[in-house]
């Protein structure tokens, strides 16, 4: 059985309506869209398709987009997937720093609500200090009410802490911030993202396998979602990161060989979530109420 084609057990607590995987990512088909020259992996297609399946299969309602940066700059894959989609989809799409207005707005009308400052898959895309890249594109997002999503490892996002305290645009940290769940809470990184989000950033809670990479367990991703969870309720988001591309080197891909994706089930990825969350009120706030409000989903969509 290929990955994406595996099976995802129901969660052991039942999502509430309108449930969203506020992080997932689509490629391809390469005939129409193929991956950009400049990318760190090479892997198979990842059509709507099959996490429509994997949703269904879970009990998940809604889906954001994330541009993911084997496809660079050229978002058409993930449009043509919000195009398939309707109003149950919203996209965070990645741009040039030179982006013209103009686009950003067609981009709006297809469903796109933020943008992604990838500074960690291959940092080298990216010219300029982090602060600085930071500001150009608080000033592309800001016209629109976007928000700001940022991928970052833990010196850059250390680094940033200060300008994403100043930025005048709502800013996601992607992945809990990539702290080392071996390193425990009080690890610098993780501390940082704690102050992050309780001075008003929002937070993915997602990529419960990258941050406990070192241990093995994904129960060990439990006290870092509680902690996020309890500092920001009404800014934490999931998602379950699919099609959960394999670790890579973070370097240009040279041949051919696949990157494996990561064997993950998204039912047991919500049992964490459930296990750091036990309310009931809470989660649907992180699941459902906590995405109407950043993505602009409608309550009927």
């Amino acid at each position: 059985m290929q990955a994406l084609d595996r099976q995802h057990r129901k969660p052991e607590q039942p999502l509430p309506a309108g449930a969203a995987d506020c992080h997932m990512h689509v490629f391809g088909p390469f005939h129409n869209f193929p991956l950009a020259p400049e990318r760190a992996y090479n892997v198979a297609e990842a059509p709507l398709a099959a996490h429509e399946r994997m949703k269904r299969q879970v009990g998940l309602e809604r889906t954001v987009f994330v541009q993911a940066s084997g496809h660079g700059t050229d978002n058409r894959a993930m449009l043509a997937a919000l195009a398939q989609i309707g109003p149950r989809g919203r996209g965070v799409a990645v741009v040039g720093p030179q982006a013209p207005l103009a686009d950003l707005q067609r981009l709006h009308k297809a469903g796109v609500r933020g943008l992604r400052l990838n500074l960690y898959t291959f940092s080298g895309r990216h010219i300029g200090e982090p602060s600085m890249l930071l500001r150009t594109y608080e000033r592309l997002v800001a016209p629109l009410g976007w928000h700001l999503q940022l991928f970052c490892d833990p010196t850059t996002l250390a680094a940033l802490a200060a300008p994403i305290g100043k930025c005048g645009v709502p800013v996601v940290i992607d992945h809990m911030g990539m702290p080392d769940a071996a390193q425990g809470l009080q690890q610098p990184i993780f501390q940082t993202v704690l102050e992050l989000v309780a001075q008003g950033a929002w937070v993915k809670l997602a990529g419960a396998d990258r941050i406990t990479r070192s241990t093995g367990r994904l129960s060990d991703a439990v006290p870092f979602i509680r902690a996020l969870a309890q500092a920001a309720p009404q800014r934490a988001l999931w998602g379950s990161d699919w099609p959960n591309i394999g670790f890579h080197q973070r370097q240009q891909v040279h041949g051919d060989e696949l990157l494996a994706h990561r064997e993950l089930d998204a039912g047991e990825l919500l049992d964490v979530l459930a296990e750091a969350v036990p309310d009931a009120a809470a989660r649907e706030a992180i699941l459902a109420r906590n995405p109407e409000r950043l993505y602009g989903f409608s309550m009927s969509s």
